[in-house]
């Protein structure tokens, strides 16, 4: 398969089924190859770990741990519970997570280098992912940015949370969105 056909068949699932479970020995290798396929300007290896949850119990600990900041939001206190049931569901049910934490350096430079190179992986990673029928969803939302994930994670302060990449496979491709044409987005200077 080309890879301008995959670019543009490929999706964001947010329906997986629950099982088969995602073999962590299948994401260490997209790993590997999505890692692979990028080429970093400086020749170096982007610098950046992997934490998968793909138990049932790791799993369960993740959404205890992105539930945090809701129990503490002001707005979440009026419907605590249904909403914390929801997104608790929400991540159990979902077979796999990869969070891809990059390592960060004083010099912005190098920082935002190796920030747009873990990026790269993680993008090649989804690419990868399609080609073998796995889905893929790509998140940041706020809730990632606890001192509770943080901590599940072992992060240290030298480090930066991208995402957490949701994997599983998946019964039906949602139909594609309405995309901006790139000459839209285009602009000249002029002089």
């Amino acid at each position: 398969m080309e890879w301008a056909k995959i670019i543009q068949e490929r999706r964001s699932i947010r329906r997986f089924k629950s099982s088969p479970e995602v073999d962590q020995e299948l994401v260490r290798e997209l790993l590997r190859e999505a890692q692979d396929l990028y080429p970093y300007p400086s020749g170096e290896a982007a610098s950046y770990r992997c934490v998968y949850a793909g138990t049932a119990e790791s799993r369960e600990r993740l959404a205890v741990c992105m539930l945090e900041p809701l129990v503490k939001n002001k707005l979440v206190k009026w419907l605590p519970e249904k909403i914390r049931d929801f997104v608790r569901k929400r991540v159990t049910e979902i077979p796999g997570h990869l969070a891809v934490i990059a390592s960060t350096n004083e010099d912005r430079r190098t920082n935002d280098m190796n920030y747009a190179a873990v990026c790269g992986i993680m993008q090649n990673f989804q690419l990868l992912a399609w080609q073998r029928q796995l889905g893929t969803l790509w998140d940041t939302e706020p809730m990632m940015q606890s001192r509770e994930l943080f901590h599940l994670f072992q992060m240290k302060p030298t480090e930066k949370l991208v995402g957490i990449l949701h994997l599983g496979y998946f019964d039906k491709i949602p139909k594609a969105r309405a995309r901006t044409r790139a000459e839209k987005k285009w602009t000249i200077i002029s002089e």
